[in-house]
This record gives structure tokens, sequence and C-alpha cells, in this order.
């Protein structure tokens, strides 16, 4: 009787203890993983002190002095809140920058808006401008034609006429210091057509540069809204 009872407890024993095995094995798969817990925390370095009762540390990298001393989770825990709390001390140094950024963004949005309609404006005025030199030009050659015909014909009558010959003789040079006269303003004007040209060129570089800038031309702008409307 004895020995059944001896089997029985034996019996009882062993597969009491197998399951304890178990549970702890299946305690140990699901609960955390403390050790790959530490490969998250990249600016901290943990490691364990030898002994009967050893113990787990963690430093910050940039530093010397441990951080926290104690059980692995223990310490991984104060890591994760150093960390927490540095992360928060760089957040509120950075947001007034950001607020910074904002309205510096804002302010140079109004300035590219005042550029853009200036740019707009100084277009408009040089067309015109443009246009009007264009008249004064074609009227210039016009009168430069005319001289020149008129400085033939003075010639060929000069020729014909030898008792007025003096008198034609200046009227000829009259007429030639008129036309060189005109000859050299339309040169001036040529001049400043080219100089305006070369401003017409740089404000339509400044607009592609505002372009490039995140700036809406005035015309796309409109037409955006036409076509959201």
């Amino acid at each position: 009787m004895t020995t059944k009872i001896s089997k029985i407890l034996v019996v009882f024993v062993t597969a009491a203890s197998v399951s304890f095995l178990g549970i702890a094995v299946g305690i140990s798969k699901l609960g955390p993983n403390w050790r790959e817990e530490t490969q998250n925390l990249k600016d901290y370095g943990f490691a364990q002190t030898t002994g009967e009762k050893p113990q787990w540390t963690s430093t910050q990298r940039t530093e010397s002095a441990p951080l926290a001393t104690g059980s692995l989770p223990s310490v991984i825990a104060k890591s994760y809140d150093d960390a927490a709390e540095k992360n928060k001390t760089k957040t509120d140094e950075v947001t007034p920058q950001i607020a910074e950024l904002k309205q510096r963004i804002a302010q140079d949005a109004a300035f590219i808006e005042a550029d853009e309609k200036g740019i707009t404006s100084r277009e408009e005025q040089l067309a015109l401008a443009l246009e009007d030199i264009g008249k004064q030009i074609q009227a210039l050659s016009t009168d430069g034609e005319r001289l020149a015909t008129q400085a033939v014909d003075i010639r060929a009558v000069a020729e014909r006429t030898r008792e007025s010959g003096m008198r034609l003789k200046r009227q000829r040079i009259q007429v030639e210091t008129e036309l060189y006269r005109l000859v050299e303003q339309k040169r001036h004007l040529l001049d400043l057509v080219y100089q305006m040209e070369g401003i017409v060129q740089r404000l339509r570089d400044r607009e592609q540069q505002l372009i490039k800038q995140g700036a809406v031309p005035a015309g796309q702008d409109s037409a955006a809204d036409s076509a959201s409307t």
C-alpha cells in the first residue's frame, strides 16, 4: 500500500514539476524581453555586475556617471524617463525657433508678393516706354530719310546754280548738321532701348527666381482662383 502511495506521489510531483516548468517557460516567452528592449535605447549603455546579487546599471553614452542601478526592468524604465526628459528639453528649445521660422516665412511671403506687384507694374511701365521709344525711332528714321533726300536735292541744286552756291552750301551744312544730330539722337535712343531690354530681362530673371522660391505669378493666381470657383 505504501509503495503504491509512493509511486502515486512520485508521479504527482513529476507532473507538477513539468507543469510548473511549462508555466515558467510560457511566462518567459510571453513576458517582455528586457535584453532586447535595451537595443531600443541606442544612447544608453547597459552592464551587469558580478557576484551573489548581480545588478544592472545604465549609463548615458555621453556621460560617465551611471544613470541608474538595480534590476534590468527598473534601469530600463529610468533610461526611458531620462530619454523622455531630454527629448522634452530639446522640444522646448526648438518650439520657439519653429514659431520664429513661421513668422519669417510669412514675412518673406509678404515681401515676395510686394516684389511681384512691383515687377508687374515696372514691366508695364517699361513696355509703354519701349513703345514710345519705338515711335520716336520711327519718326526719327522718317525725318532722317527726308533730310537725306533733301541733302541730295540741295547738292544737285548747288551744282546747277553757282550764284547761290555759298547759300546752298551753308544750308547743306545746316542740314547735314541736323542730320548728324538726328543720327546721334537715334543712336542714344537705341542705347536706351538696349538698356531697357536688359532691365526687362533682369526683371524676368527675378520673376523666375521668385517663382522657384514658391511665389505664384499674378496671372496664374487669378487663373487658379477662377478654376477653383
